[in-house]
């Protein structure tokens, strides 16, 4: 569980398309051996999922620091008060924020661009990982999605399986 969520000093992580239910149950992980923060864009932490990892022991959940941004700008306004210490920082699915066609794209690739250089400022202290899913199939979200990739020290990938179909062929 660890592997997943591989946060080295000097360098931030990407992840992409993690399955999420093991990420978050990597975050509880963590959270047996010290405080993280973990920064929710996605709506994807159940802290549910967190707190059977963590077999209910209050003591591990409560190191879980967690923090939601529901806009870019509030995203990136985030990165930015994140502390760079001694606590690891895991941020879920970090672009989901700038999908939103309601920015201007200027203003989403500048953005973009000043979370790149938060994640560099990160990375030097105890850990970042940062989680993406692949974007929808609009140009400038693929555009915004491989800038973020091209800027990423370290970079996982995740594919997603494949749908089974249950149903029998009659032939």
């Amino acid at each position: 569980m660890n592997g997943l969520l591989d946060l080295r000093s000097a360098q931030w992580h990407l992840i992409i398309s993690p399955p999420p239910k093991q990420l978050l149950i990597a975050i509880a992980y963590l959270a047996h051996t010290a405080e993280l923060i973990a920064l929710d864009c996605g709506r994807r932490f159940d802290s549910s999922i967190v707190a059977r990892a963590a077999r209910g022991r209050q003591e591990i959940i409560d190191r879980v620091k967690i923090q939601r941004a529901f806009t870019c700008f509030e995203a990136v306004k985030l990165v930015e008060q994140l502390p760079n210490g001694t606590t690891p920082i895991v941020i879920l699915d970090f672009l989901s924020t700038f999908h939103d066609e309601n920015v201007k794209i200027q203003s989403r690739k500048f953005l973009l661009e000043t979370s790149i250089r938060q994640f560099q400022r990160l990375s030097h202290g105890a850990g970042l990982a940062v989680s993406v899913y692949l974007p929808p199939g609009s140009p400038d979200a693929i555009y915004l999605f491989e800038r973020l990739q091209a800027a990423a020290p370290r970079v996982s990938s995740y594919e997603m399986p494949e749908k089974v179909s249950s149903q029998l062929s009659l032939l």
